[in-house]
């Protein structure tokens, strides 16, 4: 990979990934590599896409843009660029494709509201896809240096929209189908690393678990952390964030994976001694190709 990617950001930051992918090849290299359709893409079309390993595990996830001189972009607002390009690379061998860290010291972040585009829309400035309508609520935006700083409410709207994050549901430990990322996943497209596992668990009902948003009153719990029914783990907290609630008061908020039978709002739940309800169950949207 050309260029010192992260190169001047202080240690352990995360502005983002933004990567550059050159040559004829980029576009049916991620296509083979990552669960989604990608070869029908156009200049100003973007969508989501994943990374697995062969048991179908989260490992990244990315949004794919098209710009007007047809170069592919990668970009995400949770996770560095290096571990990507580094991913991406052990898959080119003779293949035309090269990639560029074009903007070091740009940020990629994810804000909810509309550009009034379409879900998957494209606009671009000066070469760069600068504002990408990923979902009809949320955008991902590039912001140069001395930009305005990060909202410090982004995190308590991405976990009322039940979004997956990076190192919180997006891990090794759930597969796209248990943090609703199931519309993100191709299963008739051809071979990719986890399709035959994602397969499987479809043709045979094996997805346990799902995405869930909780609520507990106290500060908000270190994640992950268990959660147990009688005793009996029955899922994960991933994200918490503090909330107040006008009829409960000061309390928190987050991101669960947590099995079937344990969805029910009226059923206890217990982090450590702390009792946790379950707010909200997330549809748990099917992949595409099944039919």
């Amino acid at each position: 990979m050309e260029s010192g990617a992260l190169h001047g950001t202080r240690p352990g930051e995360v502005i983002g990934t933004l990567l550059r992918l050159e040559g004829r090849d980029a576009l049916p290299l991620l296509h083979r590599i990552s669960t989604q359709s990608l070869l029908d893409l156009q200049p100003g079309q973007s969508c989501a896409t994943l990374f697995c390993d062969p048991r179908g595990r989260l490992l990244h996830r990315v949004q794919v843009a098209i710009t007007a001189d047809h170069v592919v972009w990668l970009l995400r607002d949770d996770a560095p660029t290096l571990p990507l390009a580094d991913f991406i690379e052990r898959f080119v061998f003779r293949e035309d494709v090269r990639a560029r860290v074009p903007r070091q010291d740009w940020s990629v972040r994810a804000v909810p509201g509309t550009l009034g585009l379409d879900p998957g829309a494209v606009r671009e400035r000066e070469g760069l896809p600068r504002e990408i309508q990923t979902r009809p609520d949320w955008t991902l935006v590039l912001v140069p240096p001395g930009g305005p700083p990060p909202d410090v409410t982004t995190e308590h709207a991405r976990i009322l929209a039940g979004l997956p994050r990076h190192d919180h549901e997006i891990a090794e430990s759930f597969t796209p189908f248990e943090v609703g990322l199931g519309q993100e996943v191709h299963l008739r497209k051809g071979c990719y690393t986890g399709q035959e596992a994602l397969l499987r668990m479809m043709t045979y009902k094996s997805v346990r678990r799902r995405l869930v948003r909780v609520r507990g009153e106290g500060p908000p719990p270190a994640v992950p952390r268990e959660l147990r029914r009688v005793g009996e783990v029955v899922g994960w907290i991933t994200s918490a964030v503090s909330e107040h609630d006008p009829k409960r008061g000061p309390g928190w908020t987050g991101l669960a994976v947590v099995k079937h039978e344990a969805c029910d709002p009226k059923v206890e739940l217990l982090e450590d001694s702390r009792p946790v309800t379950i707010a909200h169950v997330f549809e748990a949207l099917p992949p595409l190709g099944l039919s």
